[in-house]
Order: C-alpha cells, then sequence, then structure tokens
C-alpha cells in the first residue's frame, strides 16, 4: 500500500533541451500531419520561432528524464505499473531547441474495488524561463499484488 505521507511531494525539478532533430522524429513516429511540427519552415512562416512540439511529446520526455525513481521510492515494482491516463493544457505552445523545467507533484493517491487497484496521479508544470507553458496530468494504477 502506498503511504498516503507522499500525496503532496514535489519531486526535483528537471531541465531539458530538445533539440529538433527529436521532435521531428517523434512527429514522423505517431503519424503528425501538421507540418509545424516536423518542418521548420512551416512553423516559421507559420509564426512560431522552431517546429513544434506534437501535445504528448512532453509526457514520454518527463517519463524519460525522471525514470523510475519515484515508484522505487513509493515501494513500487515498475513493471506492475501501468499507464492509466493523461491530460495536459497548454497555455503556450513549445518549440524545439528550448530549455525547459518541469516541475512536478504527486496530487493524490486512492485505492478502488475493495483495495485491489491503487493509482498515483502526478501533476506538472512545465516552464520556459518563468513562463508557464503546460500542465501535464497522469494517472498510474497498479494492481496489490496480495489481492491477484
Amino acid at each position: 500500500m502506498i503511504a498516503p505521507e507522499f500525496v503532496g511531494k514535489r519531486l526535483e525539478p528537471v531541465v531539458l533541451r530538445v533539440p529538433r532533430e527529436r521532435v521531428v522524429a517523434f512527429a514522423r513516429v505517431i503519424g503528425e500531419v501538421g507540418a509545424v511540427h516536423w518542418d521548420v519552415e512551416a512553423a516559421r512562416a507559420a509564426g512560431y520561432p522552431d517546429v513544434v512540439l506534437p501535445p504528448t511529446m512532453l509526457f514520454g520526455l518527463e517519463l524519460e528524464v525522471r525514470g523510475e525513481e519515484l515508484l522505487v521510492e513509493m515501494g513500487l515494482d515498475p513493471l506492475r505499473v501501468l499507464h492509466a491516463e493523461q491530460s495536459f493544457t497548454y497555455h503556450r505552445s513549445v518549440h524545439a531547441g528550448e530549455e525547459l523545467r518541469f516541475e512536478s507533484v504527486v496530487a493524490d493517491v486512492y485505492r478502488r474495488m475493495g483495495g485491489r487497484l491503487e493509482f498515483v496521479v502526478q501533476e506538472t508544470a512545465v516552464y520556459r524561463g518563468g513562463e508557464h507553458l503546460v500542465d501535464l496530468r497522469q494517472v498510474l494504477v497498479i494492481e496489490d499484488e496480495e489481492t491477484v
């Protein structure tokens, strides 16, 4: 069982810069048809400084840089954790080459189905300098090993 003390836990902020080639590759892999995501000329013609990150890319970037540290700290087996839900609210577009800061908090931990399933809600604010760009929310679900 996940300790309720984890609710409100702030994770160490992480900072990263995403190269254009990485954004373009991600856009192509997911089949993004909007040229502003893979063609720098189209992005600039549309008024952006560089290619625009597809909306879901930020989730993957955060997962990649944070890894499984929080799950392990919570006493969870990362192999038993499933991604249940994600949502995002964009306040500004995010572009290749920008330095991004991810500030995350464990917003909630709860149980359902008679305690058989545990849920972890993580909320993340993404910044460029002091400018708030995006709010991310993800929900992870873990099946209690003892009730399986």
